[in-house]
């Protein structure tokens, strides 16, 4: 029993340094404040590609700027874990679309269409809750509570839409880029080492 505690301490030790340097976070933030300027402009079909794209721009810029400082970790699970937010970030893209088409031709139930988007932005806040508890970072509980409430400020306060997901958003990438800073001052790149170094 106390061997298996120790191995769940690990892992959770494990997923905690994967998310320390923020860059997951800022990926996040940018899915947010992109999704919000592109209902500005109605070009919400291309999210889904943008997503795609920063994903591994930033996969990118770990094995550039946190694999030669805090080395590789090598674990089967993590990259489990990498394509599940892949995959709910693409299913997150079609139910929006899938729902906003609903709204559009008006097919659905009176109570969804008055609290349609609400439900949309709680649908998201719990998978933001989801891959937070997946990854054991509970920090990403809180970026679940500023969605939920970016978006009953939309119900209730009519707040603009696309600040439901521009503030939050902005917020979450200030958040990242504080501890990518953080983790870049902590741990100075080794020198003599290359930017694909990997251990």
């Amino acid at each position: 029993m106390q061997k298996g505690t120790d191995l769940k301490q690990i892992q959770r030790r494990v997923y905690m340094s994967y998310f320390q340097d923020g860059l997951w976070d800022i990926l996040l933030g940018v899915f947010l404040v992109g999704w919000g300027v592109m209902i500005m402009f109605e070009f919400v079909a291309v999210m889904g590609g943008i997503w795609v794209a920063f994903f591994f721009i930033v996969l990118g810029l770990k094995r550039w700027l946190i694999y030669p400082r805090a080395g590789y970790i090598k674990i089967a699970e993590a990259r489990r874990q990498q394509m599940k937010m892949v995959i709910m970030g693409v299913v997150l893209l079609l139910l929006g679309l899938a729902v906003s088409f609903l709204f559009d031709v008006g097919s659905q139930p009176a109570w969804i269409g008055e609290y349609f988007m609400f439900l949309f932005g709680a649908m998201m806040a719990i998978i933001i809750f989801v891959l937070g508890y997946w990854w054991k970072v509970d920090r990403w509980y809180v970026y679940a509570g500023l969605v939920l409430a970016a978006f009953a400020a939309h119900q209730w306060l009519y707040a603009p839409l696309n600040l439901s997901f521009i503030v939050p958003g902005v917020v979450v990438i200030l958040c990242g880029l504080g501890l990518l800073l953080r983790f870049l001052r902590r741990y100075p790149k080794p020198a003599g080492e290359g930017p694909g170094a990997s251990g």
